[in-house]
């Protein structure tokens, strides 16, 4: 089975390679700041919370890391916790400094569904007619119930309703979802899958539930709580979600990739390649 990839889109729309060259813009998220709580969600580590540095530094470590692939274009990818929970001329600082290099031909900005106030989302409107651009949405699962249970701090509809404003603005959306979230049973992975597609997003990242070193989650999984899936569950889990996604929807992410110096568990994640490969051979099996 093949699925979208997002490389083809990037071939299709730029003509060639694209790189995302992730950037801390200097957000913070109301899930730590105290507005909605202080911890973040049970998986937050407080990863990239550290000294901001400039947008330029950052695209140039970035570059050099990419130095021996062959590559001309660049997306700047405004990771770091929700980039629209800041002042509309704050982000606007953020994305001129980044539009001043040639070599990015668009922007990515991840967010929460409930970090886009009216002002936001009309200068993103207005961001979207000036570049390629995308918002990526965090939702991780339909179930409300999940949601309360991992600390995020907002509904499904709440995410629906940011979602179906967005495209309503015809702004593309890359949906997050997390597979193996604690108490999910297979039945409710899939059903994320089924529901995010009959929305039909631009596109989709997925990955599985890192237990990182410090967090709530931590907690549950040494007390034997949280048991985090092996990667033949799963491998299994996804391909079966890669049917379920509408054709058109591109692929973004299908692991990503956990801190090895505060990963616990599943360790099996720090072996990107090896487990591309087996879900390859399962879906060519299967599918």
């Amino acid at each position: 089975m093949k699925y979208n990839s997002i490389t083809e889109y990037y071939k299709q729309t730029f003509g060639g390679r694209v790189y995302k060259l992730a950037l801390d813009i200097g957000a913070t998220c109301p899930n730590r700041d105290g507005s909605k709580g202080t911890g973040g969600c049970i998986y937050c580590s407080g990863a990239g919370s550290g000294d901001y540095a400039t947008v330029f530094t950052q695209l140039d470590c970035a570059k050099s890391k990419l130095k021996d692939k062959k590559c001309g274009k660049y997306i700047a990818y405004f990771q770091s916790f929700s980039n629209t929970y800041m002042s509309v001329f704050k982000l606007k600082d953020r994305v001129k400094e980044v539009l001043q290099d040639s070599e990015i031909c668009g922007i990515s900005i991840a967010t929460r569904p409930d970090c886009i106030t009216s002002d936001m989302l009309e200068y993103l409107t207005q961001l979207n007619n000036a570049t390629h651009l995308v918002v990526e949405l965090g939702l991780q699962s339909v179930s409300d119930k999940t949601l309360k249970v991992i600390g995020r701090g907002h509904t499904f509809e709440q995410f629906k309703e940011c979602f179906d404003e967005l495209k309503a603005n015809n702004i593309k959306v890359c949906v997050h979802i997390m597979d193996g979230l604690p108490y999910e049973t297979e039945s409710d992975m899939l059903k994320t899958a089924q529901i995010v597609s009959s929305m039909k997003p631009h596109s989709v990242k997925i990955h599985c539930t890192y237990v990182p070193f410090g967090t709530k989650l931590h907690e549950m999984y040494e007390s034997g709580e949280y048991k985090p899936l092996e990667m033949d569950e799963y491998i299994v889990v996804l391909a079966k979600q890669l049917c379920i996604l509408d054709k058109e929807i591109y692929i973004e992410r299908l692991t990503g990739d956990g801190d090895r110096k505060t990963l616990v568990a599943p360790k099996w994640t720090l072996h990107k390649r090896y487990f591309l490969n087996m879900l390859n051979k399962h879906l060519s099996k299967n599918y």
